[in-house]
């Protein structure tokens, strides 16, 4: 006697078992993952980037700083080496 439909009698179940142990596996690793950072004493990693966030944007600033540091009217122009798919 065969099911009335096999993807819902084999396809279904697959699907459901793939979904769950990735699921699983996810939470296993990343709970191994924070007893391990806890015990070796590393702070919260986000933190640096919520000090970054926290300062206030300003347009004006980061390109006062750009200008700093690249000058568009001093460059040097390098030709691309060209690899050996491009020798054809």
């Amino acid at each position: 006697m065969a099911p009335p439909n096999r993807a819902l009698a084999y396809g279904v179940p697959l699907i459901a078992l793939t979904v769950c142990g990735t699921v699983g596996l996810a939470q296993f690793v990343q709970g191994t993952k924070d007893v391990i950072d806890q015990q070796s004493g590393k702070g919260d990693l986000r933190a640096p980037v919520q000090t970054i966030r926290a300062r206030k944007f300003n347009m004006e600033d980061e390109l006062a700083m750009l200008k700093g540091r690249v000058d568009i009217n001093e460059y040097e122009n390098k030709p691309v080496p060209k690899t050996s798919t491009d020798q054809n």
